[in-house]
């Protein structure tokens, strides 16, 4: 490893231990909404203001409310304060950092690693899309698996490799050495999303789903956790073109057994991603 190479892991371990963190380029009105998301005198009015003046994030707020996941046969919604109503205010926070990464993808300054953080939303955008879907499926007997919250899950999952690649385009040459760069993601990427979860305040759920996702299968509780429908949408998401492999690795998840998949059909749950349900994902995207 370079000594840039030492330097950049000093530099993410150096933030992710003094907190603060802020992402590179993440536009200010997004920030801006977080705070007032944040605040227990938050008022749909208010929220729906800052909104309204932003044209783009606009669009996917009531994009989202129109989505085959909220419409659920009501009217078509043409305006930002109804559209909020609708999805409410966990939704709307997903909504927000999907419009965040569509500048941060557009950001010139990032060009080295826009395509590494395009792969990584992209991933994002569709394991929300299952986490939804799997706990609207199954909500009537795990009825703590918010869909909201499961859908929050799979868009902050990898929020942590999305910090890291955006700083390291303050280091060119990391940008040519794959490997180094994919190590330092995977070693660092779950401290720095549990420090930019803790700052956006998402709560505890999000939180231990985004950092235990990859342990579900290990864990040897009885109840099943957005942990585990986290890791059941993943395989989903990594196996959705290969069906029997699919059931297979279903079948064969710790899990997935605690969630109930079994009385789900894999079939099933795939022909409704690629219909109305993954209209979510385009919104996201």
């Amino acid at each position: 490893m370079t000594q840039r190479g030492y330097e950049f892991i000093d530099r993410i371990k150096r933030q992710v231990d003094q907190g603060g963190l802020e992402i590179a380029c993440f536009p200010e009105v997004a920030n801006e909404l977080i705070r007032h998301l944040d605040s227990e005198f938050v008022s749909v009015n208010d929220i729906a203001r800052i909104v309204t003046h932003e044209a783009a994030l606009a669009v996917r707020v009531i994009g989202m409310a129109n989505s085959a996941a909220y419409r659920s046969g009501g009217r078509t919604i043409t305006d930002v304060r109804s559209a909020i109503t609708r999805i409410g205010l966990r939704a709307l926070r997903g909504v927000i950092f999907a419009f965040a990464v569509m500048q941060i993808r557009a950001a010139q300054q990032l060009r080295p690693v826009q395509y590494r953080i395009g792969d990584v939303w992209q991933r994002s955008t569709i394991v929300a899309t299952f986490s939804h879907l799997l706990a609207s499926e199954l909500r009537v007997e795990h009825r703590h698996l918010d869909p909201e919250l499961a859908m929050l899950g799979g868009l902050m999952h990898g929020v942590g490799k999305i910090y890291i690649l955006a700083e390291s385009a303050l280091y060119p040459e990391l940008a040519d050495d794959g490997v180094l760069l994919d190590d330092i993601v995977r070693a660092w990427h779950a401290p720095a999303a549990g420090k930019l979860l803790e700052q956006w305040g998402l709560g505890s759920q999000v939180a231990e789903a985004v950092s235990g996702h990859d342990g579900a299968d290990e864990a040897l509780r009885s109840q099943p956790t957005l942990a585990d429908l986290l890791h059941a949408a993943m395989i989903f998401t990594e196996l959705r073109t290969a069906p029997t492999d699919l059931a297979r690795h279903l079948s064969a998840s710790r899990a997935c057994q605690r969630l109930g998949l079994f009385r789900l059909d894999p079939a099933h749950v795939l022909q409704q991603i690629a219909g109305d349900a993954g209209s979510l994902d385009r919104v996201l995207l």
